[in-house]
């Protein structure tokens, strides 16, 4: 057979020989290898030593386990709050509550500024880009309101409520480049 392909050069795939039977059987010592290593396992697995479990190992698991408990309590106890109330109980609600309500309100406080010096910058910009920059800001704000809507149907959707924190940090990082845009070029 390859008396035929000598001088010949093959230049596609379909050329090349089909038939060819391999120069010598593999399966032989692929075979023997596999029966030595399942022979030397079970070899092993026999003289391994059989351990006894231990009766006393459960006991002190649950010893551990209500060790890291009483643990944990008086932890708590010690660096948490000394009011044991509920939330229903204190008049303005929970006490993480209050900061996430200033934080919202610094936000929009300090939005509102950013978009004031936004207003300015974009009276001093050429037309084109002016638009350019207040349909990608209009986009953001039209983003934002949709989330916000999807979040008032599912308020407890995280991730609604991780797009919503995104959304709100991709505006304020635009509203901050084209702020500082005209500072750049002076």
């Amino acid at each position: 057979m390859t008396d035929q392909f000598q001088g010949r050069r093959v230049k596609r795939i379909d050329e090349l020989a089909r038939d060819i039977p391999p120069s010598h059987d593999l399966w032989p010592a692929i075979s023997a290898g596999i029966a030595a290593a399942i022979e030397s396992d079970r070899v092993a697995a026999a003289q391994a030593p059989v351990r006894a479990r231990s009766r006393w190992l459960p006991a002190v698991g649950m010893a551990a386990a209500v060790a890291l408990v009483t643990f944990g309590v008086f932890l708590g106890r010690l660096i948490g709050p000394g009011h044991t109330g509920t939330i229903a109980e204190s008049p303005q609600g929970s006490a993480g509550m209050i900061p996430a309500a200033l934080r919202d309100a610094d936000y929009r406080k300090q939005r509102e500024a950013l978009l004031v010096e936004v207003e300015n910058r974009l009276d001093t910009m050429p037309a084109g880009e002016r638009d350019k920059v207040a349909a990608s800001l209009a986009t953001l704000r039209r983003s934002i309101s949709d989330i916000e809507a999807a979040l008032g149907r599912d308020p407890a959707n995280a991730l609604l409520q991780e797009l919503l924190v995104n959304s709100c940090q991709e505006e304020m990082r635009a509203l901050t480049v084209v702020r500082d845009s005209g500072s750049q070029e002076t």
